[in-house]
């Protein structure tokens, strides 16, 4: 078991909150999203195999396919009353059509994400839902799909029982409409009129009377507008019509109620396969946001390690962009690496990518690296060296000190336990063997792993006399003085704290003798030992340039060396190439010798045929007159170019015509007397385009006053999609004054989406401006 306070502190210390917000935008619920910002799982061992696999096979889906977020949970709309549908029912509630509609979508997704999760324990276990839920389908989802699409549209229209309510309710709202627009027209009552319109307050249609021309006879104050300047007076004409329609809508709603009670209990009678469904797609949210986030990042597929031995290569801060990539090779006889160096040199991100990498295999998630081999630890405990609490009384010593004893009171056998310049508020030489102690302890006893940066000496000196450990230190660029962020394995470094400051100092008006006041100051043997890491250092930073420069050159060695294959290859090539035309030439020569005297003698069949062909113009000729009169730009047939053609020159025995666009000489004699033919010049055929545009508007304000809740919910989910999509900037909604139906549920609708504002518009109680929340 993982201790959940060591897990927590560690997670606060590796800036989890950052990495998790990358993390949730994969994901669909925010229930998921609540668990990985604050609780992340943490997986078993013995879960890992099947899980990663998993994971693989679903990026591999997403790589032939992209994402499969809408495919897996198309039309689950993601709310706290849709989550808590299925408690509610069970409590013996009666959900809405919204929350039956998630879940009838719920058990339809099912079949697609079947067709897509058809590997592993997966295909099994959706087979036995499918079946499972065959009974719900056919009894709730046929019948509840009639009149309720997938996108949540209702049409009540389509219920037998539902559908006369509806059309004497159209016909009511219609006659009161259409009496109330009269009204509007009639001249002493539109003398009154604050606004030349109506609206519906508490399901009845009123129209605004200036408050100081308001006489009783016109009807009843229904309400007045903040200011009292304007009554909502329902006129008298139409009052026994809203009655009546008050009533229909009680109906209606009745009948809702009584339809969705009884879909609430097909659902209760299969209440257990109900929580196998819901609890899938949570499920499947959760680890398709682990899969959509690896693959986002090209994490790699890790292998969990057996042996105890580890292998990182390429490893990488995954909130760094453009992270020096290190390797490190841990055989499991080795307890620890101690990392020493420069500061600013990268120990810190060396030693949070390890720690990273190891709380990703634990959480199911890929690992930011190369290629990655990892052993299981029951617990990862990361600290950095700043706990001072002044309200507490605790130094940074004293605080860090703290964080230890209760780490170790609480860590489990075979953990990591990782720390970021230890004991380094104290004395060196105390720290030192303080922190060799307590490392002695959690390696020997414990058989924990450690990871640990220091500057202290005789720390480092120890470790490195020890075979149990690895050395290690991040580079420097002595050339440039500039730190190279490189983990270099089997030897501890210089801390380079003067080198470092007198870098630093050239940029500032400081004496040099404050440097050499310092280094005489320093034991001769510090001096020797730091001097003999630096020397050490420069040396290993040449070989490793000197490598580097072997391994580029080996490169591009090899790389001449298939250039200069490809060349070869090319020349072959071309040689054949050239070759295999001669010979097609030759047996082409051949074929052409050999078919000769044959074609010979079809050219003469084929002429003896053209000779006696029947003319099909011959009667066309006999039936026409040859033309006497020859006029420019009349139209005649021409027998030469058996075709109608327009005369546009005549050039003494010969003429030019134009046919199809172009100029032909013939012969006078060859042109006839076109019959039916009109002489006049005919006119170019119009051309003909037809373009089709898709046109979308988008408005930000949207008058909705008049109508039904059911149209209204519609609209208002509409243009919030359009203001979250980035359409619109806001969107003002009109709904009318009161406290009636739409603004009643508007509002309280508003009030469960975290990411939007609300407010009157402009001081307006009649209409509620919505803005997106600005993200800090």
């Amino acid at each position: 078991m993982n201790n959940p306070t060591i897990l927590s502190q560690t997670l606060s210390n590796i800036d989890w909150s950052k990495i998790a917000s990358e993390i949730i935008t994969h994901a669909r619920f925010q229930v998921n999203k609540n668990i990985i910002e604050h609780n992340p799982k943490i997986f078993e061992s013995e879960q890992l195999s099947e899980h990663f696999f998993d994971l693989n096979e679903i990026i591999k889906k997403i790589d032939e396919s992209g994402s499969l977020g809408d495919y897996f949970f198309s039309n689950l709309r993601d709310s706290e009353e849709n989550h808590n549908a299925l408690n509610y029912i069970s409590k013996g509630g009666v959900a809405t059509l919204d929350q039956l509609n998630f879940l009838a979508n719920t058990i339809e997704n099912l079949f697609s994400a079947k067709r897509v999760l058809n590997f592993s324990h997966y295909r099994i276990y959706l087979d036995e839902l499918v079946n499972k839920t065959q009974r719900l389908k056919q009894k709730f989802i046929n019948p509840f799909r009639k009149f309720v699409d997938a996108d949540g549209s209702v049409h009540l229209e389509r219920h037998p029982i539902i559908a006369p309510l509806i059309q004497e309710q159209l016909g009511l709202e219609k006659r009161i409409r259409e009496t109330i627009n009269f009204i509007l027209k009639d001249e002493d009552i539109s003398k009154r009129l604050q606004m030349d319109t109506f609206d519906i307050i508490n399901e009845r249609f009123v129209i605004p009377i200036r408050s100081d021309s308001y006489r009783s006879d016109l009807g009843s104050i229904v309400a007045r507008s903040s200011t009292g300047n304007t009554l909502f007076v329902e006129p008298v004409a139409t009052r026994k019509m809203s009655n009546d329609l008050i009533e229909i809508n009680s109906k209606i709603d009745y009948a809702i109620s009584q339809i969705c009670k009884n879909f609430c209990d097909l659902v209760n009678n299969d209440l257990s396969t109900m929580h196998d469904v819901y609890s899938f797609f949570i499920e499947l949210d959760y680890t398709y946001t682990l899969a959509s986030y690896s693959h986002a990042k090209s994490f790699c597929y890790p292998e969990v390690s057996i042996d105890g031995s580890t292998n990182l290569v390429d490893f990488y801060h995954p909130l760094i962009d453009n992270c020096v990539r290190n390797t490190i090779e841990v055989d499991s006889e080795k307890r620890g690496i101690i990392i020493s160096g420069p500061n600013t040199g990268g120990k810190t991100v060396s030693i949070k990518s390890i720690v990273i990498a190891h709380l990703f295999l634990k959480l199911g998630l890929f690992i930011p690296a190369q290629k990655a081999k990892l052993q299981y630890k029951s617990d990862v405990f990361y600290f950095d060296s700043d706990y001072q609490d002044l309200e507490m009384g605790l130094s940074s010593f004293a605080g860090e000190v703290q964080v230890i004893l209760s780490m170790l009171e609480n860590i489990q056998n075979d953990s990591l336990i990782a720390a970021d310049e230890i004991f380094n508020s104290t004395s060196s030489d105390e720290a030192s063997s303080l922190a060799y102690s307590i490392i002695n302890y959690v390696t020997k006893e414990l058989g924990c792993d450690v990871l640990i940066s220091t500057h202290h000496q005789l720390l480092k000196t120890k470790i490195q006399e020890s075979e149990e450990f690895i050395s290690a230190h991040v580079g420097y660029d002595f050339d440039n003085n500039t730190p190279t962020y490189k983990l270099i394995i089997g030897t501890p470094g210089s801390s380079m704290a003067l080198e470092i400051f007198k870098r630093l100092s050239k940029k500032h008006n400081i004496p040099e003798f404050i440097l050499d006041d310092a280094k005489k100051m320093l034991d001769t043997k510090y001096v020797t030992y730091e001097r003999l890491l630096q020397d050490l250092s420069k040396k290993q930073e040449k070989i490793s340039k000197t490598l580097k420069e072997n391994i580029q050159l080996n490169h591009e060695l090899k790389n001449q060396k298939k250039s200069q294959e490809g060349i070869l290859f090319l020349e072959k090539q071309r040689a054949y190439d050239q070759y295999e035309k001669e010979i097609k030439k030759i047996i082409k020569g051949l074929n052409d010798v050999k078919t000769k005297s044959l074609s010979n003698e079809i050219s003469t069949l084929n002429k003896q045929y053209e000779r006696l062909k029947p003319n099909r113009n011959e009667r066309s000729k006999e039936e026409r007159q040859i033309a006497t009169e020859i006029k420019v730009g009349s139209r005649y047939f021409c027998d030469r170019l058996n075709s109608t053609c327009i005369v546009s020159e005549i050039k003494g025995k010969n003429c030019v015509v134009e046919v199809n666009g172009k100029k032909i000489s013939v012969p006078k004699a060859s042109l006839f007397d076109q019959q039916g033919i009109n002489n006049k010049k005919p006119q170019k055929a119009k051309k003909v385009e037809i373009n089709v545009f898709k046109t979308i508007n988008y408005t930000t304000e949207v008058n909705c006053r008049g109508m039904r809740l059911s149209e209204f919910q519609q609209k208002v989910f509409s243009c919030i999609d359009d203001l979250r999509m980035g359409h619109i900037p806001y969107l003002i909604i009109v709904h009318g004054h009161g406290d009636g139906t739409l603004k009643k549920w508007l509002r309280n609708e508003l009030r469960r989406q975290r990411d939007l504002n609300w407010s009157p518009d402009e001081g307006n109680d009649g209409a509620t401006r919505i803005d997106l929340t600005q993200s800090t």
